[in-house]
């Protein structure tokens, strides 16, 4: 008979890898996401994903800003749009939550000319040919955002996968 400790470590080990924990609710990540070493002021933590062989890794944080916290989905999405110049192209789309029966996640994507800066007030700087990918999940208490910004190329290349991790979200054990 084998033993099945070296097969319970592997385990345990690409388990306590493969997933973020925000809000209550938990995401796993697939193959092709990293933790991220330092989260971004008022994020919850981070992850980060290498689009199709690129150098330049995108990061995708995750917000949560506590019960009853975080506005509406139209607010946020409002919000979002904001940070681009004016001509922006969005859509929004609703997919369904692997983890959440009966419950939706607001995929945004926005292209356009972002204006990167601090996000209340000071000097933004235009950043051309730039997209958004943002997710905005029902959490138990308060929703949940994913935000992931970067070259309107390298977005692009990564929607797939991005989907597949808001869509990741399950109740934390």
């Amino acid at each position: 008979m084998r033993p099945i400790l070296p097969l319970f470590a592997l385990c345990l080990t690409l388990g306590s890898a493969s997933a973020i924990e925000v809000g209550g609710l938990t995401f796993t990540e697939g193959e092709s996401w990293k933790p991220k070493k330092a989260a971004r002021p008022m994020s919850r933590g981070g992850l980060m994903i290498a689009p199709g062989g690129e150098a330049k890794e995108l990061s995708a944080d995750f917000y949560f800003f506590g019960e009853g916290q975080g506005g509406s989905v139209e607010a946020n999405i409002a919000r979002w749009k904001g940070q681009f110049e004016a001509g922006a192209t969005s859509s929004t789309e609703e997919i369904a939550l692997n983890g959440l029966e009966g419950k939706k996640a607001t995929i945004v994507h926005i292209k356009g000319t972002f204006l990167s800066g601090p996000p209340f007030g000071g000097k933004k700087t235009p950043i051309p040919n730039h997209a958004m990918l943002g997710a905005i999940i029902p959490g138990a208490k308060a929703p949940i955002f994913i935000k992931l910004t970067g070259a309107e190329a390298s977005v692009e290349s990564i929607m797939a996968k991005f989907k597949e991790l808001a869509a990741s979200a399950s109740l934390k054990d």
